[in-house]
């Protein structure tokens, strides 16, 4: 089984994962990234799940943070870079930490990318969850993040679940006709895609 675990990213109802094959959707909330990287065990505890030997597991969390917690952090002293790259480093350590408490053996450990950022004058802006920086503000930082996440799975032998290229439309923003008309991937044709070519 494939176990997909963060945040409405990962949710098999409102997401591209209902259009796959074996996957369990474990959706713990609006979690950032962040949180889950501070609060570790407490906030997501995958001994908690029904998660058994061999089976693989996709860890997707980043898109929140990206929309409406990094800008707001950034500072003459702290750039967009230095906030993310803490975020993912502790995003990397409590993944270790869940998996060496869980003494599960695994056939894959995945990151899901961050999914692409939409352009806020055509998108429904949940006031909760705002849209804060530019659009292409928003781009670079999920280009970042992405591009750290990558590294930190390529460092632990991890796969980066990475199909970002796949759903961008010509400007570099989440494509509308593979959307849920929000933030999310709609259409799950290429992540089914990824997990037949490389998880499979």
């Amino acid at each position: 089984m494939i176990h997909v675990i963060g945040d409405s990213h990962s949710s098999n109802s409102i997401s591209g994962w209902k259009h796959c094959e074996n996957i369990v959707s474990h959706h713990i909330g609006p979690v950032l990234c962040y949180t889950f990287g501070k609060e570790i065990l407490t906030k997501c505890n995958i001994s908690n799940f029904d998660i058994k030997n061999n089976d693989i597991i996709i860890f997707a969390f980043g898109e929140i943070d990206c929309r409406c917690h990094i800008h707001k952090h950034i500072t003459q002293a702290m750039s967009y870079n230095i906030i993310i790259n803490e975020i993912v480093d502790n995003y990397v350590k409590a993944i270790k930490i869940n998996i060496l408490n869980s003494k599960l053996k695994l056939k894959h450990i995945c990151i899901y990318n961050v999914v692409p950022p939409v352009q806020k004058y055509n998108t429904y802006e949940n006031k909760e969850y705002p849209y804060l920086g530019s659009d292409e503000d928003r781009k670079q930082y999920v280009l970042y993040f992405n591009k750290i996440l990558k590294k930190k799975c390529n460092e632990n032998k991890w796969i980066f679940f990475d199909i970002y290229n796949k759903y961008t439309d010509k400007f570099g923003y989440l494509n509308k006709e593979l959307s849920d008309g929000n933030v999310h991937i709609n259409n799950g044709v290429y992540i089914q895609e990824f997990i037949t070519n490389t998880l499979m």
